[in-house]
């Protein structure tokens, strides 16, 4: 049997700047370097929480052995009334809202437990969480990676079915996040490329939010 091959988590050579890629090879390439740094920005962190558990089974397995990992989320604040997930026609319906918040929770809650034990049980010397909240409804999930990589994908916004805990369906609009493709930039020698450029300017972007606006 032929073995899958990772995809590149570098631009292919003579790739123009900014190209496509899934977080999954990324957040990989991340994760094996000792010191690990992760500031997100997004909705839910849905996507996030599988890839975290992805590389907690390569640190518990001997395949990565970082020594410090540091992560930053900043999400919407539940008190903020999002445009996205509703229901069509009836933007008042709770249930949708309800909904996002338990996902939310859910997932933030499962990052938090996955590192705490990685920690708890000395797989990685020193691990730090923070999550704070804004009230900013995000138009795009943003991932920063050890300084050098950036990853943006729009949120776009598409009418689907969503089925609620209770078995009931409500026709929604609402935005895909698990699994996009994003834009991939990488910071190299020379400040002023458009790579460069792109990582400096968000991560400037996520850390004043972070410090003026997040709570």
């Amino acid at each position: 049997m032929v073995k899958p091959q990772r995809a590149p988590a570098r631009p292919p050579s003579g790739a123009t700047p900014g190209w496509a890629s899934t977080l999954g090879p990324i957040i990989s390439q991340a994760f094996e370097q000792p010191e690990v740094t992760l500031d997100v920005y997004t909705l839910t962190s849905e996507s996030l929480d599988m890839h975290i558990r992805i590389q907690e089974e390569r640190i518990r397995t001997g395949e990565i052995a970082p020594q410090r990992i540091t992560m930053r989320m900043l999400l919407p604040s539940e008190d903020l009334v999002v445009p996205y997930p509703r229901a069509k026609g009836d933007p008042n319906d709770p249930r949708l809202r309800d909904r996002l918040h338990s996902l939310t929770r859910r997932h933030t809650a499962s990052v938090r437990r996955v590192l705490r034990a990685l920690e708890l049980e000395n797989l990685v010397s020193s691990v730090g969480l923070e999550i704070r909240h804004v009230d900013l409804t995000p138009a795009f999930k943003l991932y920063l990676l050890n300084g050098t990589d950036a990853l943006q994908a729009l949120y776009e916004p598409v009418e689907r079915l969503i089925e609620l805990d209770d078995g009931s369906e409500v026709l929604a609009v609402d935005v895909l996040g698990f699994g996009a493709a994003l834009t991939h930039y990488v910071r190299d020698d020379d400040p002023d490329s458009t790579g460069s450029v792109f990582v400096t300017s968000s991560q400037a972007w996520f850390d004043s939010v972070w410090s003026l606006l997040a709570k």
